[in-house]
């Protein structure tokens, strides 16, 4: 518990540098750090060995502040599809990653790039409250199994978690977009991917017979554990920034 909360405090700060010092190359430096952890871990729940694909994926990266983000991750996709058809790969898998978690970190770097700093304070106060809503809401109130992949989880956790994230996540957005109701709509849709992203990553770690997506955070596990929802999240939240 000692560790887990050292952990949780070392987080917290980082989090907190982010936000104040609100430097565009040191965010980009912690993102960077943020996809070359996450893209192992997933690779390894994947079943790949090859590390080097990480180092592909950074490379990408280095190349989004000059492009769309998104453009540039689709590229990436279809360049090793081109390189595994290429070689006449019967293996696929090594481009999984690309699609997640590489694509989804991209967008969240397109969401500070093009929206600023309030906006991923946004996703990122969305997701904790709907994560701290539905932990609490559950361990009191929770009976129905929600899924099976996840048996921690309970419908009536979910159903908390995302109205308390609805309401806080409203609040916040409101003050940025000055619209009520747009801010309900984005905060209520991040919290139902954001809790989908949670589950699709258990899957995978079910999958791959692992408690854990890695040991980088002692007490938190790996840095695909605390990031999964909002890598799901940001994908609501930038399609409703569009309208």
């Amino acid at each position: 518990m000692k560790t887990r909360i050292i952990t949780g405090v070392a987080l917290f700060a980082a989090v907190l540098v982010i936000f104040f010092v609100d430097s565009y190359m040191l965010n980009f430096a912690i993102l960077g750090f943020v996809l070359y952890t996450a893209f192992g871990e997933a690779g390894k729940l994947y079943g790949l060995q090859e590390s080097s694909l990480a180092l592909v994926a950074v490379i990408f990266y280095l190349l989004t502040p000059f492009s769309n983000p998104v453009f540039i991750a689709i590229l990436a996709v279809l360049l090793v599809v081109s390189f595994l058809a290429h070689f006449k790969s019967e293996n696929l898998t090594p481009a999984l990653p690309f699609l997640y978690p590489m694509t989804p970190i991209f967008l969240i770097w397109m969401l500070y790039s093009q929206y600023g700093v309030g906006y991923l304070a946004w996703l990122i106060l969305t997701v904790v409250a709907c994560d701290s809503g539905a932990f609490f809401v559950g361990k009191f109130c929770g009976k129905r199994a929600f899924s099976e992949t996840s048996p921690n989880k309970t419908w009536e956790g979910v159903a908390g978690g995302i109205a308390v994230a609805t309401v806080f996540g409203a609040g916040f957005g409101w003050v940025l977009t000055d619209s009520f109701w747009h801010s309900l709509i984005t905060a209520f849709l991040v919290a139902v991917f954001g809790v989908w992203g949670d589950l699709f990553e258990s899957y995978l770690k079910r999958r791959a017979g692992v408690k854990d997506s890695g040991t980088l955070l002692p007490g938190h596990g790996g840095m695909l554990d605390r990031v999964d929802g909002y890598l799901f999240g940001v994908a609501a939240m930038l399609w409703t920034l569009s309208w």
